[in-house]
């Protein structure tokens, strides 16, 4: 049996894994379009101002590919898939023949249709290539002042690596607060009031951006934001294309039921940010790995069922420490400051159904297994 992956996230690599150790003569290969190992992705945003050694950056080193039999083939673009053959062609021009065949091609990061945002003064930052970019651009010395788009909790942590980079850093959110669906009222309340404190940080937050001509980033409330470049940081699209032009079934995402099987389709399987599961997307890096485990091992003659659990937030820059889980609407009780906030949120029998935890978040694993039970 011949198991081909496509895509080079923690899915692909859980995806490769778990099929190993599931058929342990099966032929494993991994086509990864990127040009490094697979990482961890929610490390990128931390590297913008500090080196991480490898050990904490790549999810393996590339010894680990080989002991475990998974041929790694970096740099290596699909470009076309044929269900009916069996086959996909990569950009090379080369055909690869596969039994079995998992679809783990991530996420694109979205950037807004606003004017000018298609120009050489924007960044995103997704891919170890995107890190690169931001990082020439800051060593340069010609961006300054930057803006980042989005004030979730990606666009937060790469605020917070700017600011370690020396640059003077806008926030622009077209929400008019921060983080509504991890802080309840109070809660945002309090962390915009921290971090209008935080030298160099400048919060507008109720106004999204209506145009940018490489030095003014106008905004839709009629002020603007003068700026060197632009950070996107406002979300991702699923990478669809490669599926959706082979004819497989694509909403949002491609959609697969709970053990990762494509709809129609007995021998493709898709997996992480690309997959589409009753209805719901993946955007998490735990999602993603339990994703791809479900969907390597089913590939390899297993039988695994993915069951989604809710994951939490949680975020530690910028002087805060904030851990969210659960369903955090209507009345909690509690609350605190920024440095010791807990608010509990029950349901009517009195079980706990949502936790917000700010500065002591030592309680964060109690509540997490509590939370549902």
């Amino acid at each position: 049996m011949k198991i081909v992956i496509i895509g080079g996230g923690v899915a692909a690599f859980e995806a490769a894994t778990a099929a190993r150790k599931q058929n342990e003569t099966a032929e494993i290969a991994v086509y990864s379009r990127e040009k490094v190992a697979p990482y961890r992705r929610p490390a990128l945003s931390g590297m913008v101002a500090h080196e991480l050694e490898d050990a904490r950056f790549f999810i393996k080193g590339t010894a680990f590919f080989g002991q475990e039999r998974i041929a790694l083939h970096l740099g290596a673009e699909a470009v076309k898939i044929d269900p009916a053959t069996r086959t996909f062609t990569l950009a090379t021009g080369e055909t690869v023949a596969y039994d079995k065949l998992i679809l783990a091609t991530g996420a694109h990061p979205f950037v807004p249709p606003v004017p000018g945002l298609n120009g050489d003064k924007v960044a995103v930052l997704r891919e170890f290539s995107d890190l690169e970019d931001l990082r020439a651009r800051l060593d340069s010395g010609n961006c300054r002042r930057v803006a980042v788009l989005g004030g979730g909790v990606l666009g937060l942590e790469l605020a917070a690596s700017l600011l370690e980079r020396g640059a003077a850093v806008t926030v622009v959110e077209a929400a008019p607060a921060i983080m509504p669906r991890n802080l309840d009222a109070e809660a945002g309340k309090l962390v915009m009031e921290h971090l209008a404190k935080i030298p160099g940080l400048e919060l507008r937050f109720g106004a999204g951006a209506a145009g940018w001509d490489g030095k003014t980033l106008k905004l839709s409330d009629g002020t603007a934001v003068e700026c060197d470049l632009v950070c996107v940081s406002a979300g991702v699209r699923a990478n669809i294309e490669l599926a959706a032009a082979a004819g497989l079934p694509c909403g949002r995402g491609i959609t697969v039921d709970d053990s990762m099987r494509v709809a129609g389709y007995d021998d493709i399987y898709a997996a992480g940010d690309v997959a589409e599961c009753d209805g719901q997307g993946c955007g998490l890096y735990n999602t993603a790995r339990a994703m791809g485990k479900t969907a390597g091992i089913n590939a390899a003659g297993g039988n695994a069922t993915f069951a989604p659990e809710a994951t939490p937030v949680r975020l530690a820059v910028l002087g805060l420490k904030i851990f969210s889980a659960g369903d955090i609407s209507g009345t909690g009780e509690g609350g605190g400051d920024v440095m010791k906030y807990r608010k509990l949120f029950r349901d009517e029998s009195g079980k706990l159904r949502g936790a917000i935890l700010m500065g002591d978040v030592g309680e964060a694993l109690k509540l997490q297994a509590e939370i549902g039970k």
